[in-house]
Parts: C-alpha cells; structure tokens; sequence
C-alpha cells in the first residue's frame, strides 16, 4: 500500500529500525501459534456462547430487558467466532499459495467486513446494557425495562453498525491470481482479495476516510459511551450502598454492592482493552497509511484478532461470576446437578424441591422460602436492579 502521506517512522535511525525489526520478527514467531489458538477459542467461544443463550432464554430468565442485550451480544459473539473459525481452517491450516476459489475469495471479502461490523454491535449493545442500568437505576418504571424495546434497539444498532461498514467492504476487491487447465481439459481460476483500486486513488483518500469512519465511529465513539455509563453507574452504585448501609445495617449488602462495582469494572477494562486499541491504530492508519499498515498494523493484526475472540468471553465469564440467579438456571440445565443443587435458594426465593429422602424437606423448605422472601435477603439484592421492574416477571440479579 502506497499512500501520499507523512512519514511517521524515520527508518534511517537505528533505535527506530531496531523497534520495527522486533515487531517482524513477533509476528514471524506468533504466526506458528496463534492459528492453533485461536481455533481452540472459537470452538470453547461457541460453546460458551450456546450454553449462554440457553440460560438466558428459560423462562424464567427471557423476560428482562438486559437479558434480551445479552443474548443479541452472544449472537453476535458467535457470528465473530463462527466467522473466523471458517477464516483459520481455510486460509490457515488449508493455504494455497495460488489463491483460492471465487466462493472462498467472496468468503474472504465478507469476513474483513464481518469482523469489524460484529465488534462493533458487541461494543454498542454492552453501551446498550449500561443504559438499561442506568435508567433503571434512576427509574423505576422506566420503559427500557421493556425487552421488546431493548430488543428493538438491538436490531436498530445492528442495522446502523452493517450500513457504517458498507464503506470496508467496498475498500476490498477479488482478483484474479492464475488460471489453468484441469487434468479432464476444463479451466479453472484462481482468486485472492486485495484493496480496491477506487479506494487507492487521490492518495488512497476514500481508504483513509474509510479508516477515519471505523476508527472513531465504531471503535472509539462506543468506547467512550462506555466509560461515561459506566462512572455513571459507578456512582449510583456507591449512593445506593451508603443508603442501604444506613437503613438496613448490613455488611453483608456492602459487601455485594462493592463485588458488582468491581465485576463492572473488569468487564468494561476487558472490552475497552480489546476494542480501543483497535480504534486507535486504524486512526493511526488513516494518518499515517502506508508506513503504519505496513510496519505495524500488519505485525500486530493476529493479536488484535486474538483480543477480539477473547472478548466473546466476557459477557458469560462475568454474568457467571456475578449472577447466582444465573448460575442456579445454568446448574438446571445440567442433568447431573439437578438433584444435588435443588435444594439451594436464591435471593429470588426461587426453590426447587428436595429430594423426598430427606425427613424434614417440607418444613425446611418452608423455612428456606420465607428467609427467601424476607426483608432481610431481598434487601441485599444488586443495586443494579429495581425494585419492581413493568413487563418483567421477577427482578434480575446481576
């Protein structure tokens, strides 16, 4: 890539040279690592993802509108990971120096496009999530409670996100690489992707507006939404602590309040340790086009990726760690701990029944239910969640 464009590496200097050579040389070694690696995340990705939807869909989970954002996250993620499983079995473990079929090029083509697009819905809908929170937060009757409106401005951001990355798929074109003749006399072509030559003409300057576009609109504006609910959400949490501390006199709900903020805090470090980055260099990119791409960007790209797939993780790792709501409905799931986790309750006094062998099931289960129901347990709910929430069968516990 040839781009009329200052220069942002003086390679004549040493200590500069030096740098770059190290970034050549860890792509030269990461290179013989990271498809296999890969390929293992998406695979574990995938099934977390399933398992993740499954949860989030029961019945007794649908009905929250955060839940609804959670699910359109995991389908996303999936859509990452399904993308670029394909991409590292075809173009990695199956390479063909002399190019690759029409289909497989078109493939290659869709999937530059793909894996922008699909970080950035992921990106917008966590922004989406934190909203959700927000506003319950402040209100407690607040229509974004409404899973039909949260899922409505799923699809919206969706459709957003798809038409902002039409620009990326037209920078790509296919091009024929050879063509010969099969052993029974038919001909056959081969194809590869490059960038398109409209997008490299005036000084690639539709290819830099196109990197300008992804870097602060779908990478750098959704981070920075992010961080705002986030401090927002933040502060919330420690007012409501105070006052649950002053009604109630509980460390116990103290201790909760301050386990959520620190959940919420890695999960926005881990997205916006993923996605900025990426935000940052293709701005860089559209500064500094032809020494960037080339030097760094190019050396870099597989990590990147690899943050990326990692980043298909959070949603289910946090929501594990944080929601026993969650990880009761995900024990239900599995046969083999149905019995021997029924007879655990929740702070929704949700209980399963106890095995019959027990002599006192009925009345512990009685008693359980009402320290369940009692003013004690529903006090230290999540200060995330509202106390009574239009449209939603129960409260959800984050």
């Amino acid at each position: 890539m040839e781009c009329n464009d200052s220069r942002l590496f003086d390679t004549s200097n040493n200590a500069t040279y030096f740098v770059i050579e190290q970034f050549y040389k860890f792509r030269y070694l990461y290179s013989n690592v990271h498809p296999f690696l890969s390929f293992i995340l998406c695979v574990l990705g995938l099934a977390a993802n399933v398992i993740h939807i499954m949860v989030l869909t029961r019945p007794r989970m649908r009905h929250s509108s955060v839940h609804t954002v959670l699910v359109c996250i995991a389908i996303s993620d999936m859509g990452t990971m399904t993308s670029y499983l394909m991409y590292i079995s075809r173009f990695e473990f199956l390479a063909d120096r002399e190019g690759y079929s029409y289909i497989w090029a078109l493939f290659l083509k869709c999937h530059a496009m793909l894996s922008i697009a699909l970080h950035a819905i992921t990106l917008y809908l966590v922004v989406l999530m934190a909203f959700i929170r927000l506003s319950a937060m402040k209100l407690t009757t607040s229509r974004w409670l409404d899973h039909t409106r949260a899922l409505t401005s799923a699809i919206l951001i969706a459709l957003f996100v798809f038409v902002m990355c039409v620009p990326t798929l037209l920078a790509h074109q296919i091009d024929e690489t050879t063509r010969g003749v099969t052993m029974t006399g038919g001909i056959y072509y081969k194809y590869s992707v490059g960038f398109s030559t409209l997008m490299m003409r005036n000084g690639c300057f539709l290819m830099k507006a196109n990197l300008w576009l992804t870097g602060i609109f779908l990478k750098a504006i959704p981070c920075m939404l992010l961080v705002t609910f986030t401090i927002a959400l933040i502060f919330r949490l420690r007012e409501n602590n105070e006052k649950r501390k002053i009604l109630i006199k509980e460390e116990r709900a103290k201790k909760r309040g301050d386990f959520t903020t620190y959940m919420l805090l890695l999960m926005v470090t881990v997205f916006l340790f993923t996605e900025l980055p990426q935000g940052i260099m293709a701005i860089l990119n559209a500064l500094f086009t032809t020494q960037f791409h080339q030097m760094v960007y190019l050396n870099l790209a597989d990590v990147l990726d690899l943050l990326s797939l990692i980043n298909c993780y959070v949603a289910f790792l946090v929501y594990s760690f944080t929601s026993s709501r969650y990880r009761q409905t995900l024990f239900s799931l599995l046969p083999l701990t149905r019995i021997s986790y029924s007879g655990i309750s929740t702070r929704q006094g949700t209980l399963k029944s106890v095995p019959h062998s027990h002599p006192n099931a009925q009345s512990g289960a009685k008693t359980i239910i009402q320290r369940a129901n009692s003013a004690e347990v529903t006090s230290a709910r999540s200060p995330l969640v509202a106390t009574s929430r239009p449209n939603s069968a129960q409260p959800v516990d984050f």
